[in-house]
């Protein structure tokens, strides 16, 4: 029993080391890329294959399960920015939506004035099911109210190596 008292802190300094390393992915990388001007945009992350097909979202939703874990360029404009880090954005055609995240690889000036931006977006594409909390959170941090969101959402995302804002 005398010894618990010691064990205790060494349990919770490696439960916090255990978790502090599951979310690594996110921080140990995530040196701020800067924006490299180019003659048709700036470009955040990684350059876009100048070989791949440009598809529009419309082509994503027809077939998500064939276009699902595959790496795609999408181009859309630009209806929603992360405002707290910059760290994410959603490109739309009007009606359908897909969030580009950056996981911190690289991130967006949170402070842009995207309307009417134009962005295409390199990465993988996949569906995923979001809690109501997870929904809220995006909703916060892109300025929208969190208590018009309710129920698990639908999320389809680009987990994005490259975002080009195109002039």
């Amino acid at each position: 029993m005398k010894n618990i008292k010691y064990l205790l802190p060494i349990l919770f300094f490696f439960i916090g080391l255990s978790v502090y390393a599951q979310n690594d992915d996110m921080k140990k990388d995530g040196e701020k890329v800067e924006a490299k001007e180019l003659s048709d945009g700036t470009l955040y992350g990684a350059d876009i294959n100048a070989d791949s097909k440009i598809l529009t979202i419309s082509d994503i939703y027809a077939d998500t399960a064939g276009f699902s874990g595959k790496t795609v360029v999408v181009k859309g404009s630009m209806s929603e920015l992360c405002r707290s880090g910059g760290c994410w954005t959603v490109i739309s055609d009007g009606s359908m939506n897909i969030r580009a995240l950056t996981l911190h690889k690289f991130i967006m000036p949170k402070e842009m004035d995207i309307t009417g931006k134009v962005a295409v977006v390199e990465g993988v594409f996949s569906v995923k099911e979001i809690t109501e909390d997870q929904a809220k959170h995006f909703a916060e941090e892109s300025g929208k109210d969190p208590n018009t969101v309710t129920g698990p959402q639908k999320m389809y995302r680009i987990t994005a190596t490259g975002i080009k804002i195109l002039k």
